[in-house]
């Protein structure tokens, strides 16, 4: 009787350590699982974050540098303006576009390198006073308002959003265009 109940006890044993062992196994794997996928959703969301705070420091940088070109001040006061603006205009954007060249993918941070530039150089065009009126400016900010419609294009792909025509300055002269109507907006999301 004591070598069957060795056999038993002993077959329980290593029933019990594989089990065990299966155990401990599926806790390691299910643990990396989560910790990579965290891992992929943290990633997705500081690229969420970065491309969303450019798009609110366009907006901020853009309405900054139109107040400089559009004003009709003195030198003097023209001058304090222009400084104001470089002193303390500029910091959030720089820190979205930061954001972006750590966290974008390639195509985001060239789209946004490019957007960069392009209001830097509407920035120096409004502080030379090569802008004198409406007319002046809509044409000046058209590279500024293409760049930024690459950069929207370029962050929506990299989050696996649909293509949505984004239209960031409207000219009186311009109509809109059946790109912009919902029905087409929505057959685009069908095709994608």
């Amino acid at each position: 009787m004591d070598a069957a109940y060795g056999s038993i006890v002993g077959g329980m044993m290593t029933a019990a350590f594989f089990a065990a062992l299966a155990g401990l196994v599926g806790v390691m794997i299910g643990r990396l699982w989560d910790t990579r996928s965290e891992s992929t959703r943290w990633r997705r969301d500081q690229k969420t974050a970065s491309h969303q705070r450019v798009i609110e420091q366009f907006q901020v940088t853009y309405e900054a540098v139109r107040v400089v070109a559009l004003t009709g001040a003195d030198a003097a006061s023209f001058q304090a303006l222009v400084e104001h603006t470089r002193s303390g205009g500029f910091a959030a954007w720089d820190s979205a576009v930061a954001a972006v060249w750590l966290h974008g993918s390639t195509d985001v941070v060239v789209a946004v390198t490019q957007l960069d530039e392009a209001l830097g150089a509407l920035f120096t065009a409004a502080t030379d006073r090569r802008i004198q009126d409406r007319t002046e400016w809509n044409q000046a900010r058209e590279l500024a308002g293409a760049a930024f419609e690459q950069f929207v294009s370029a962050a929506r792909s990299e989050l696996d959003l649909p293509p949505v025509p984004v239209r960031v300055f409207h000219s009186t002269q311009m109509t809109p265009t059946t790109a912009h109507q919902p029905a087409e907006i929505n057959e685009q999301r069908g095709a994608s």
